[in-house]
């Protein structure tokens, strides 16, 4: 029993080293010596010098043996840690069979166990933290290569998250005009936070980081009461941190993280985040700065570039204006002469089919004064060309019916003339049921035949051409497509400027002009823009006619009361068909070559009932005569017959000066209209 609870027993390792020594040394030599004594050998002298021999060797071994369990024994006492209060703190005893528990052998596996475990946590730490500075490169190198800022702080947030291993994430950026945090991105946070959660700088744990500039930890959210205000985005339970980004001494937002508090490996933020994401957010910072303003750049160079398209766009029609003025000065002077030269041929003519009965000679007459009208209108169109207004006039006008007459009238254009020349121009129409427009069916029949003669010449090989019409809202359209050449871009923005021409000599430049114009005088649109299988597609935008609306029709006016009339016109030849004309409706005549003359009879007492004159004269214009005449006998009616009529925008002055104004070429409906409520003067 004594021998088992020697080998079970908690010895040193000195006691250890001496059970050992007589072991292996004592007990062997002790063994042998009975049996030396037996065999008669302890008396000679070299078993003696043997014995001694081996005993000195034993005591030197178990000397050696001696010194090296003592320096092993103090080792292990160097292992044991002390404990609370200073105590050793006992060591597990390693179990050496036939010894048993030897207490410096476990205390120096208990040190060598410690130092495994501190080695696996430095391991541990070692490897989170190459982790770490990997995801910085990584997030340093590529936020230099995202412009986009909104996919820069994506990249960011996500990034950031993995590393410190974060459940629930955002990050805000400051509104510096407004002092309020915007949350621009966010991760594991509801839906629609993103852009609409806002917090005021001061207010909340995002706000007070910003305001005073230092990060917040907070162990657990649910123990925090900063926490429960409805404009902070929920973060859940757990930890949270929100850290500054900054831009050297300026704050540009926050990035806000918070982990479940069944996180592993840890709920809490460790010093090593904390250092993380401040050495990231130092390099992002610049990062997030630069692609924020990278942004606004881009804002402002788009802003900038619709500027400089407005400015040209305006440079553009005020070069266009000052062009059509140019137009409209030369075309006013030409308008004025030839208005003169019509006024002569159809007063001339209405005389004759007044006088004429006989169908002979009416016939011809009749061709001659519908030619005279059809020029007046040309020249009408040119003055109006320059002068964009509204048409004065208008009626309900069926653009279904404006589109078949207008193909049908160029027939010859379209099928003959381009089956002599071998080519075949298809023309296709596909009109919906469209209600009228409001507008003059003259002029709306010149666009859609400009719009087709277009088309036509487009197709040098011939073609389809495809006339379609449809409403939408108040808008009425008509849109002419062709499958020819097409149009550059370059050609398409200066297709309404005036004489701009693509057809060489035989091109005047005026088509597109003029039918711009009128649509513009009928409050439309018209607008070109390729066609998907080739050519060009003109589009043509009407306002429809409101209800109720009617066109105006010409009453013959009867012959009024006989009147003397005085005509001042310097063309003598013009002045002799007015006079011609009137005295033919039964009025008397006084002629006056220029305003002083007319004035001048007017003076000596000639009697009269009204005052017809011309408006560009020499010396005086007609509004001279027309204020003298006002100033110098009241109550005498002054009426005006010219060839400006057109383009005369009357001031409520010019309009209380004269009682009517009559263009040329004049009708004897419009004299008759005009003189029918004059009274005969006393």
């Amino acid at each position: 029993m004594r021998v088992g609870r020697l080998l079970t027993q908690t010895v040193g390792l000195r006691r250890a080293a001496s059970i050992i020594f007589a072991l292996v040394a004592v007990v062997p030599m002790l063994a042998v010596l009975p049996l030396l004594h037996s065999a008669g050998l302890l008396a000679s002298p070299h078993t003696q010098v043997a014995l001694l021999l081996a005993i000195f060797l034993a005591l030197l071994g178990y000397v050696i043996l001696r010194r090296l369990t003592d320096e092993i024994a103090r080792l292990a006492e160097g292992f044991a840690q002390p404990g609370a209060g200073g105590a050793a703190v006992p060591a597990t005893t390693a179990v050496v069979p036939g010894l048993g528990h030897v207490i410096e052998i476990g205390q120096i596996g208990d040190a060598f166990g410690r130092m495994l475990g501190d080695l696996r946590i430095s391991t541990d730490r070692l490897e989170d933290l190459v982790f770490k500075l990997s995801t910085l490169n990584e997030v340093v190198e590529l936020a230099s290569r995202i412009p986009q800022l909104q996919d820069l702080l994506a990249l960011v947030l996500e990034r950031t998250m993995r590393t410190v291993r974060a459940t629930i994430g955002s990050i805000m950026l400051l509104d510096h005009d407004r002092q309020v945090l915007r949350v621009v991105v966010a991760r594991g946070l509801p839906d629609g936070v993103a852009g609409a959660a806002e917090v005021p700088v001061g207010e909340g744990v995002a706000g007070k980081v910003v305001q005073l500039g230092e990060p917040v930890l907070v162990e657990d959210i649910t123990a925090d009461p900063r926490f429960g205000k409805p404009s902070d985005p929920r973060y859940g339970s757990g930890a949270f941190m929100c850290l500054p980004v900054r831009v050297e001494d300026r704050i540009i937002g926050v990035v806000n993280l918070a982990k479940s508090a069944a996180a592993a490996p840890s709920p809490a933020f460790s010093p090593t985040d904390l250092q993380f994401l401040n050495t990231l957010m130092t390099h992002i910072a610049y990062a997030v700065d630069n692609a924020r303003l990278l942004q606004e750049a881009q804002l402002s160079t788009t802003r900038l570039r619709r500027a400089m398209e407005d400015l040209h766009t305006t440079q553009t029609r005020v070069v266009e204006g000052a062009t059509l003025r140019a137009v409209g000065q030369m075309a006013s002077g030409m308008a004025h002469h030839v208005n003169n030269l019509l006024a002569v041929i159809s007063g001339r003519t209405q005389l004759l089919l007044a006088r004429v009965t006989a169908p002979e000679i009416r016939r011809p007459l009749e061709v001659v004064q519908r030619a005279t009208f059809d020029a007046a209108e040309v020249v009408r169109r040119v003055l109006g060309f320059t002068a964009v207004q509204a048409v004065a006039a208008t009626a309900p006008v069926d653009l279904n019916e404006i589109v078949r007459e207008v193909v049908e009238l160029t027939r010859p254009r379209w099928r003959d003339e381009a089956q002599i020349r071998s080519l075949a121009i298809d023309v296709r129409l596909e009109l919906s049921g469209v209600p009228r427009v409001a507008g003059e069916a003259a002029g709306l029949r010149e666009v859609a035949m400009n719009l087709l003669f277009n088309a036509i010449d487009a197709l040098k090989e011939g073609g389809t051409i495809r006339v379609s019409t449809w409403a939408a809202d108040d808008w009425v359209y008509c849109a002419i497509a062709d499958d020819g050449v097409g149009m550059s871009d370059e050609v398409r923005r200066r297709a309404f400027e005036p004489f701009f021409t693509t057809k060489g000599p035989q091109g005047t430049g005026l088509g597109l002009s003029v039918a711009h114009t009128i649509v513009q005088r009928h409050r439309g649109e018209l607008s070109l823009r390729p066609n998907d299988g080739g050519g060009t597609v003109v589009t043509l935008r009407l306002p429809r006619a409101t209800p109720g609306a009617s066109g105006v029709e010409e009453v013959p006016a009867p012959p009024g009361l006989p009147l003397r009339v005085l005509v001042i016109d310097d063309e003598a030849s013009v002045r002799e068909a007015l006079a011609d004309t009137l005295v033919d409706e039964g009025h008397t005549v006084i002629q006056a070559a220029s305003g002083r003359e007319g004035l001048a009879r007017l003076t000596e007492g000639a009697a009269v009932d009204v005052v017809v004159t011309d408006l560009g004269m020499p010396e005086m214009t007609g509004w001279d005569v027309a204020r003298t005449v006002r100033t110098q006998h009241p109550g005498l009616p002054v009426g005006l017959v010219t060839g400006w009529a057109v383009a005369l925008e009357l001031s409520d002055d010019e309009r209380r000066a004269v009682d009517f104004v009559i263009a040329k070429p004049y009708t004897i409906e419009a004299l008759r209209a005009a003189l029918a409520g004059i009274p005969p003067r006393a």
